[in-house]
């Protein structure tokens, strides 16, 4: 069952959790599995992860396959084994500050695509972001980054003009 849906997965299938995948049927059934998958790259062994996660199977052509969520709930998997905040944490940050993607995305120097990969579970941030964004869950740091970019704009704020003032 699971090697099916594992390897859907794999492929990226971005379809709609109540369409099938392989024949387009809109005729599936949603049971929560218990799921172990292996994590792990380069020289260390992979470790074996454990989640709950919706797996959907086609009553037309009995294809199993995860779904949106459930690639989600892998994801975040991964991230709290790497110690690291997951993408619902971190969408949290940046909408507990009232702040849209591009409004975070200007105060804070990061980029719309790199937030919106982050908050979607596309990519994982390295240690260094990481430690950035948990910065920025306080309050008063993000007020600090508003008042450097709003000097840094400032006609009044004094700028290097050319080589020699390096």
């Amino acid at each position: 069952m699971m090697r099916q849906a594992a390897e859907h997965t794999a492929g990226g299938t971005q379809a709609d959790d109540f369409t099938c995948p392989d024949c387009g049927g809109h005729s599936t059934t949603t049971v929560l599995h218990d799921d172990a998958f292996e994590y792990g790259s380069g020289d260390t062994p992979p470790v074996t992860l454990h989640t709950v996660v919706p797996v959907h199977c086609c009553s037309q052509c009995a294809l199993e396959y995860l779904g949106r969520e459930g690639r989600l709930i892998r994801h975040e998997a991964v991230c709290r084994h790497l110690g690291l905040l997951t993408p619902t944490e971190i969408r949290h940050i940046r909408k507990n500050h009232r702040m849209n993607r591009a409004s975070f995305a200007q105060v804070t120097g990061l980029s719309e695509e790199t937030l919106n990969q982050w908050e979607n579970g596309a990519t994982i941030q390295n240690a260094a972001y990481d430690n950035y964004l948990r910065l920025l869950k306080s309050p008063e740091n993000l007020r600090k980054l508003k008042s450097q970019e709003a000097h840094a704009y400032s006609p009044t704020s004094t700028r290097l003009t050319d080589e020699t003032d390096l």
